[in-house]
């Protein structure tokens, strides 16, 4: 059997919790080996806010000034009615952290590249490497992928909501339906003074919107949501469907050559998160919607704290007992709140609910609130 302090650690997939566990074991001196099944580093087309939690970790891990220099700094983050007017004025410290920590916007293909590189540095990354399913064995665990197979220590699902690793390690497990659909872009679009750096999304009947700019050159962000099934996948009807919003909605809409469509699905909990050497982490293990957008600041937060455990113990059982017992609890919160989130917003007396809440609630509430989401006890 290998040396305790030589185990092999594999990571399935190479997406932005993956990168960030293989940078976060690296900057401790832990070597690891990545495996992403797309042929090489691609993203959709799409944009990312990183709130004040991920930018904490990205700083840690050293990050922080080539994420800010690639995207878009954001001042406020509001919630609005159709016409972009919010339903409470907001203050820029209310989304800052006590480091000083602000929400940015980002290109998840820039995200990816910059995580990619510094990865690099410590970690071996293989792309085109289909995961199966792994069986663990007496001193290994094998892992089946569509064209070799490996041995490895210690194993690691960081493959998203789908996770097959999940699937092997929990065949019980299931994916929620929010029975809400999404629509999102990014496009060239010089917003007007008052929208710079900052975040909006806007509620109308059963319909939100939200956008910012991801950077310093006009690219703009975009997401659109519906309740119910769509025929209109492809967005080519999306304008008319937002006509009764301010113009630059439409507008927005309009001027994106290419709108990438999805479900916005989260996982049921799950009792455990690990089993022996192979554990989840990210998505892969506690996969939220996204209306509280810390799907990937969880991941993020994730990749952080398991090296911290990894790195004292040297033991996967004891640092997933550790990380487990760290990450519930907040992860929770998140995922639960923000499913209760996403459903009263299509609601018309949940919508009604949810502004009164943030017309009447102190300031001083709401930053306390937003605190238990930004902070990241390191």
């Amino acid at each position: 059997m290998k040396h305790i302090m030589n185990q092999n650690i594999s990571i399935i997939g190479g997406g932005i919790t993956g990168l960030t566990t293989a940078i976060a074991l690296g900057q401790k001196g832990i070597p690891c080996t990545v495996y992403e099944q797309a042929s090489e580093l691609k993203e959709v087309g799409a944009g990312i806010w990183l709130q004040p939690n991920a930018i904490r970790v990205l700083d840690i891990l050293g990050l922080k000034p080539k994420i800010e220099a690639n995207g878009s700094l954001i001042d406020k983050m509001e919630i609005t009615n159709p016409q972009l007017i919010p339903h409470k004025e907001l203050t820029s410290d209310m989304a800052t952290d006590r480091y000083g920590n602000k929400t940015i916007g980002i290109h998840r293909a820039v995200l990816q590249e910059i995580l990619f590189k510094k990865a690099s540095e410590t970690a071996k990354i293989h792309f085109g490497k289909v995961y199966q399913k792994h069986e663990q064995r007496d001193t290994h665990i094998e892992v089946m992928f569509q064209d070799e197979t490996i041995e490895t220590d210690i194993l690691l699902g960081a493959d998203g909501l789908h996770s097959k690793v999940r699937t092997t390690l929990f065949p019980e497990a299931e994916t929620r339906s929010s029975q809400q659909m999404c629509w999102r872009g990014i496009v060239q679009f010089p917003l007007p003074s008052e929208l710079k750096n900052k975040g909006k999304e806007s509620w109308g009947k059963n319909l939100r919107f939200g956008f910012s700019e991801i950077d310093r050159n006009d690219m703009v962000y975009w997401f659109a949501v519906r309740k119910g099934e769509q025929n209109d996948k492809s967005g080519a009807e999306l304008a008319n469907l937002f006509s009764d919003f301010n113009p630059i909605v439409s507008e927005i809409i309009k001027a994106t050559k290419n709108i990438h469509f999805g479900a916005l699905d989260d996982l049921k909990r799950l009792k455990k998160w690990h089993m022996g050497n192979v554990g989840l982490i990210g998505d892969a293990a506690h996969a939220t919607t996204p209306n509280m957008g810390q799907g990937a600041g969880q991941g993020i937060e994730d990749a952080l704290y398991l090296a911290h455990y990894y790195a004292l113990t040297r033991n996967m059982e004891e640092t997933y007992s550790a990380f487990e017992n760290k990450r519930r609890k907040k992860v929770d919160y998140i995922v639960n709140n923000s499913w209760t989130f996403g459903n009263l917003a299509h609601n018309t007396w949940g919508q009604k609910i949810l502004t009164t809440i943030m017309k009447l609630s102190p300031s001083s509430v709401l930053k306390k609130q937003m605190a238990k989401v930004y902070t990241v006890d390191f």
